[in-house]
């Protein structure tokens, strides 16, 4: 018989003991809402107007690991280029604002502490038309302007009297690529 009370005891204490948990769980769950519905202050002027004010504010500014990815579209040739850099030491702890001030003539685009993307609209052609032409027996890396005149930008190691008649041909009249990668295409072909 005494092993029943004690049982019964036991189950009495452990419902009493769940009881105050909940009424305790549920009562901070309501002062924890209460305490979020006042993080704006409203203030009456005297016109019974309200005025809505913000009680704080956290404005967002660069890493010392944020990335720049720059985007530049060329009306002329209808190209976008994108080069990506790391922040700058004078941009680092810097506002969209401040950033938007160091790079005049573009637009921020996106901005987080992480990453930015500005933007620049440019009139004529990017620089990565090339023609590649014989020069002085070499192959030669020629840039293409808006116009179509050619600059020597640079030579390469490429002798072209080893080259077939077909591939010197085309190499004396000029082969043009358009972009980076189009042009490491035509040179590796050659070599």
């Amino acid at each position: 018989m005494r092993k029943i009370w004690i049982i019964v005891l036991a189950i009495l204490l452990l419902i009493i003991g769940i009881v105050f948990g909940i009424y305790f769980y549920n009562n901070n769950k309501t002062q924890d809402s209460n305490t979020n519905n006042k993080q704006l202050a409203i203030l009456k002027t005297e016109d019974e107007e309200q005025n809505i004010v913000s009680t704080s504010s956290i404005e967002e500014r660069t890493s010392p690991n944020a990335i720049i990815l720059k985007k530049q579209y060329f009306t002329g040739c209808d190209h976008i280029i994108k080069t990506q850099v790391d922040i700058p030491q004078e941009l680092v702890n810097k506002t969209k604002e401040e950033v938007q001030n160091y790079f005049i003539g573009w637009s921020v685009d996106d901005f987080s502490d992480k990453e930015i993307t500005i933007y620049q609209e440019k009139e004529g052609i990017c620089n990565q038309h090339y023609l590649v032409k014989e020069h002085n027996g070499v192959l030669g890396i020629y840039t293409l302007d808006e116009n179509g005149n050619a600059t020597l930008k640079e030579d390469t190691e490429i002798q072209t009297k080893y080259l077939p008649e077909f591939d010197l041909q085309r190499v004396k009249q000029g082969i043009e690529a358009i972009g980076d990668m189009a042009l490491n295409t035509v040179l590796e072909d050659f070599e």
